[in-house]
């Protein structure tokens, strides 16, 4: 019985091994993720291999074993002393459901009125303040920074915060 399996890419080369594999017949998933990046001073949205140099193939290793392992684009079959273990299928179902055309999305973090946070990138870097409020549009927020003595409101882009408890326990 065909069972779902670790397939260890040459680095870059998960499209590459992805497509060889499907040409050859084989049902493969390698999920990539979507987010938003702050980056030379702005933020964009970025889509990258969920699991980068990983693909999962299904497969049944007694048949289809060196086919897989010598695919162009594959460096190895994920395995443990001489055994390869397979993945459950409730991991991949799950991975699966996450998926729209094979890219999930990093959901928009939440914010709760007078939260703490802290920013996570950019000029400000660090600092701590209190969430205010969301902007027009939706990818800007309003936090009041923490000063000596004072709050200084301050408009910033939502993906260079997290909350200020989860970044303490992180």
């Amino acid at each position: 019985m065909e069972k779902w399996y670790v397939v260890r890419t040459k680095p870059k080369n998960e499209e590459r091994a992805k497509r060889n594999l499907q040409n050859g017949g084989f049902e493969v998933l390698a999920p990539k993720i979507k987010y938003k990046k702050f980056k030379d001073g702005d933020v964009t949205e970025v889509i990258e291999e969920m699991f980068p140099g990983y693909i999962f193939v299904k497969f049944l290793p007694s048949r289809d074993y060196r086919t897989v392992k010598y695919t162009r684009g594959v460096r190895e079959v994920v395995h443990f002393g001489d055994q390869v273990i397979p993945v459950e299928d409730d991991i991949i179902e799950y991975i699966k459901s996450k998926l729209k055309n094979g890219v999930a999305e990093i959901e928009r973090q939440r914010f709760q009125s007078g939260e703490k946070v802290i920013i996570t990138d950019g000029p400000f870097k660090g600092l701590v303040g209190i969430f205010e409020k969301e902007l027009k549009p939706s990818e800007r927020i309003s936090i009041l920074l923490e000063g000596l003595n004072y709050y200084a409101k301050i408009i910033i882009h939502r993906e260079l915060v997290s909350s200020y408890k989860e970044k303490l326990t992180s």
